[in-house]
């Protein structure tokens, strides 16, 4: 016999006794194939309440990619704060790279790294849990700490175009360039691909 059906039987079996002691005998019907597979099925038990027929959605796709690099950006400022050196090389200190400061100047502490990635992390958490994790916190809730977060994302996109004009020593580092081309891009992205997933 299918192992994963024996086990689905044993818990029909189980869920059957149980009523049967507490509320009188009561009939549990058999759990079919199908009906075992999806409850076994983690993605679609995630992706049944939105979409048709269970589908995935773009909204979907939205939610899981900006959750996975706002993910992997805490990972990223948990190695800064624990002394990791990339993307610092020979010619220039990883200061002058991710924080726009001149050669010889303090990287932020430990804590204030950690406290960043504890922000993209609970991002990242609060992202999936308003598209799917429902019962966590009261819609409204979610749904203000989604924008919330859509307007951090977007902020910080924004502002970074202007940074030169209001640091302009920056712009004598590799921060400059990277700020225009990759820092806040990203962040405009990750700011419209979670607006997307609410919004679906």
């Amino acid at each position: 016999m299918d192992p994963l059906l024996s086990s689905a039987t044993v818990v029909a079996g189980v869920t059957a006794a149980l009523h049967a002691f507490v509320d009188g005998p009561a009939v549990v019907p058999p759990l079919h194939r199908g009906q075992v597979e999806t409850l076994y099925s983690p993605l679609a038990l995630l992706c049944a309440p939105r979409g048709a027929g269970g589908a995935v959605g773009w909204g979907d796709v939205l939610a899981w990619a900006s959750s996975a690099v706002l993910a992997a950006l805490a990972a990223v400022h948990v190695y800064w704060g624990l002394g990791g050196g990339w993307p610092g090389d020979a010619r220039h200190e990883k200061v002058e790279v991710v924080v726009g400061l001149p050669k010889g100047s303090p990287f932020p502490s430990l804590s204030q790294c950690l406290l960043v990635a504890f922000l993209l992390a609970s991002s990242a958490a609060l992202v999936l849990a308003q598209r799917y994790g429902r019962d966590v916190l009261p819609a409204s809730a979610l749904r203000v700490g989604v924008w919330a977060v859509v307007l951090v994302l977007g902020a910080r996109g924004v502002g970074g175009f202007f940074d030169a004009r209001l640091r302009p020593a920056t712009r004598a580092l590799p921060y400059d360039r990277l700020n225009r081309l990759v820092y806040s891009p990203l962040s405009l992205a990750l700011a419209a691909a979670v607006a997307g997933a609410a919004l679906d």
